[in-house]
């Protein structure tokens, strides 16, 4: 009965802090925070509980690319997401920053199209566009879906509206 209790006072105190917080306020503070949390140094932990109250526990993720010059995609749901973020790959030190953004909003929904660099522990970089999609409920924004695509070129072809800054 103690750990039921203290794990609802946990979840309780999670999502107090998120209605609280400016950050759940403002739609590209939200998509920053995703960055923020997901870019840690080699032997930091990702926070997976707290990257769980950005997004909707219905949140899908899909990464789009090229395969072999066939369009493929790979989606999963926030729980298989926030398992790959305990991956050796982000264990090891990752750090992504958006590089600029359009972010479009209107009646309680929002959309970001953001471009995105990212390294890994051994200085490998590459850089992508993410396109986030927002709700506003409960009075706080919420990530409904994120999906991304890594680019072939070093960022070459990432279309320059999406590499201004906000």
């Amino acid at each position: 009965m103690k750990i039921t209790g203290a794990i609802y006072f946990m979840c309780f105190s999670l999502m107090s802090y998120a209605q609280d917080n400016s950050v759940f306020q403002n739609v590209t503070e939200l998509v920053n925070e995703t960055q923020r949390v997901i870019s840690i140094e080699k032997g930091q932990v990702i926070d997976t509980a707290y990257f769980r109250t950005l997004f909707l526990p219905t949140a899908h993720f899909s990464m789009v690319g090229q395969e072999d010059g066939e369009f493929m995609q790979e989606t999963m749901g926030l729980d298989e997401f926030l398992a790959t973020l305990t991956d050796e790959y982000y264990s090891n030190g990752y750090h992504e920053a958006g590089m600029g953004a359009i972010v479009e909003e209107y009646n309680g929904m929002a959309q970001v199209i953001q471009s995105f660099e990212g390294m890994d522990s051994e200085n490998e970089t590459g850089k992508g566009v993410n396109s986030y999609q927002l709700v506003y409920s409960e009075g706080r924004w919420w990530i409904a879906n994120m999906v991304w695509a890594m680019s072939y070129d070093n960022g070459k072809d990432i279309p320059r509206k999406y590499l201004k800054k906000n």
